[in-house]
């Protein structure tokens, strides 16, 4: 026994379109077609109704019936050309039946209302004229329809893309900065009112070059943490913090040097 298939063409015949309500309260209304003719008006379908179609292939040179591997109906949006394929059903006479419920298959068509080409596709191995047939054109309404988007290329200009930066915190009142500001001034107002009532020895101060550039570097550095405090950024207040850094250790390194040589001199 050695199985052979041999190649046949096949004419489509009986094919009827047509628009239907799901719940079937008024009688359907089917355009029969003849191939490879278009159905001349356009079919119109909401999310209550369905979009049926029935059809038959035979042998062109039996008048059988046959059936093919791949019958699929394509619709394709015409704003968008997006294409949704369904598979068109075998019934027992013989023949091939598409039922399609607009409003179930909403999600399969992302919402999109609009005009829709409807195509037939039959292919198989064994037939030797395969065809892809524009059948009619679809208008279908959802019930949450979207606007169609126009295809756009790929190349297009895009938008442009605005960095926004994080919004600064909004600082406290003023009043909490100025009782800070008086806080941290109060120790040095306490300072001098002690050096007052006790007496400071002024006159024991090294009246030397080493002496007054490094209380002068000092000054400037508690002067430099003033700025950053008010207007200066951090990596100004570190270029300028290592500018006043070399002098103030130099004339330091030197002050006490001699005040430690005078010292030594003095126990001597």
């Amino acid at each position: 026994m050695v199985e052979v298939k041999v190649t046949t063409q096949v004419s489509i015949e009986n094919v009827e379109i047509g628009i239907a309500d799901k719940d079937q309260t008024t009688a359907s209304r089917t355009t029969k077609l003849q191939y490879p003719k278009k159905a001349a008006n356009t079919f119109e379908a909401d999310s209550h109704q369905k979009i049926i179609m029935k059809f038959q292939l035979k042998d062109k040179s039996s008048s059988k019936s046959v059936s093919a591997h791949q019958t699929f109906v394509k619709l394709t949006n015409q704003n968008t050309n997006q294409e949704i394929i369904f598979v068109a059903q075998t019934e027992t006479s013989g023949g091939y039946k598409f039922d399609l419920d607009v409003g179930a298959n909403a999600k399969e068509f992302g919402q999109l209302s609009g005009k829709y080409g409807m195509e037939l596709i039959v292919g198989d191995a064994v037939i030797e004229n395969p065809f892809s047939w524009p059948l009619a054109d679809v208008e279908l309404n959802f019930a949450d329809a979207q606007t169609p988007k126009t295809k756009e290329s790929q190349y297009a200009k895009k938008p442009e893309i605005k960095h926004v930066f994080r919004e600064p915190e909004k600082r406290p009142p003023s009043v909490v900065s100025t009782v800070f500001t008086a806080l941290v001034l109060l120790p040095l107002a306490i300072l001098f009112i002690c050096w007052m009532k006790i007496g400071a020895n002024i006159s024991n101060f090294p009246m030397s070059l080493s002496a007054v550039g490094f209380h002068v570097c000092l000054a400037g550095i508690f002067g430099l943490y003033y700025l950053y405090f008010t207007c200066l950024n951090m990596f100004d207040t570190v270029r300028y913090l290592g500018i006043l850094a070399i002098p103030t250790f130099l004339f330091g390194n030197r002050l006490l040097s001699s005040i430690a040589a005078k010292r030594k001199g003095e126990k001597q």
